[in-house]
């Protein structure tokens, strides 16, 4: 999956979530404060869920993994919306603009939730730990703009759309607020992640061509063994533990892991540690990897 791709699946999958979610809230039939709480709830849960699981499966996390991630971030993001449900009913009796404030609120908490299974798990290594809450930050800056702007958008179609045709049922303000909000809160997260990326490597051929994943980590291992950070699972040609790139302050490293076949770059075994540049090709196992870097100056 292309790094636009996963940016494209997670909108689409935060707006088809919320707007389950706002439907599931219609099962609530008292007005107010409890409402407009379990629609809450019932969005956050399912955007925390899609998001985590999309996230899990780009990354090529174990099975375990991606269950726990996901059941983490959909409780965490489920308490999360309930708790911006209430904000926003609270500060939409005061003045029908302040639910703006509530949904930025619900955001920023969905955004958190999806890192949060990985904060729990990387207590014991500083170098995920680093990762996970610069991922925290990350998460929770989209999760924030996607809120505050699909708020925004969710309260200029509540003027507009009431005024002109009235309430429905399935398809009235609120829905195409809670689809609009869900899609703001996924872009966002999606955008947080891969618009602020240093360097990234492509799959060129095999299983997983086209597959495009962030050198977010000190060190970012290349091998077919779960945990890896690049993980190609399939290729019998590559070891558990490949090859890595490490970052380093003038940038990105590639080193053999004493592998058996070795790794090459642009066509020649590696011997040593070698700066990477952007466009080169890494060949570890049958499986080639294209460096990818944003432009900048090195020391």
């Amino acid at each position: 999956m292309s790094l636009r791709l996963f940016v494209i699946y997670c909108a689409l999958i935060g707006g088809l979530c919320s707007y389950v979610g706002w439907a599931m809230g219609l099962s609530i039939t008292a007005e107010g404060f409890l409402r407009a709480a379990f629609k809450g709830m019932f969005a956050g849960t399912l955007i925390g869920a899609g998001l985590s699981l999309l996230d899990s499966i780009w990354n090529g996390r174990s099975i375990t993994f991606t269950f726990c991630h996901t059941l983490i971030a959909a409780i965490f993001a489920g308490m999360g919306g309930f708790l911006g449900g209430i904000i926003g009913e609270f500060l939409f009796s005061i003045h029908k603009s302040l639910i703006i404030a509530g949904w930025l609120f619900s955001g920023l908490l969905i955004g958190i939730a999806i890192s949060t299974f990985e904060i729990l798990i990387s207590f014991s290594n500083s170098q995920a730990k680093s990762f996970a809450i610069s991922k925290a930050l990350k998460c929770m800056a989209g999760g924030a703009m996607g809120g505050l702007l699909g708020g925004g958008i969710f309260y200029s179609v509540l003027l507009l759309w009431v005024a002109r045709f009235g309430p429905g049922i399935f398809w009235t303000p609120a829905a195409i607020g809670f689809s609009v909000l869900g899609i703001c809160i996924g872009l966002f997260i999606g955008l947080a992640q891969v618009l602020i990326k240093e360097a990234w490597v492509r799959v060129e051929n095999g299983r997983w061509q086209g597959k495009e994943l962030i050198l977010a980590k000190a060190v970012s291992v290349i091998g077919r063994k779960e945990g890896c950070e690049i993980a190609l699972f399939g290729d019998r040609n590559l070891a558990p533990e490949h090859a890595c790139i490490r970052k380093r302050e003038n940038g990105f490293y590639l080193a053999d892991l004493d592998s058996p076949d070795g790794t090459y770059l642009n066509k020649k075994r590696m011997k040593e540690e070698t700066l990477l540049q952007s466009d080169d090709i890494i060949q570890a196992g049958a499986t080639r990897l294209k460096f990818l870097e944003k432009t900048k100056s090195r020391n």
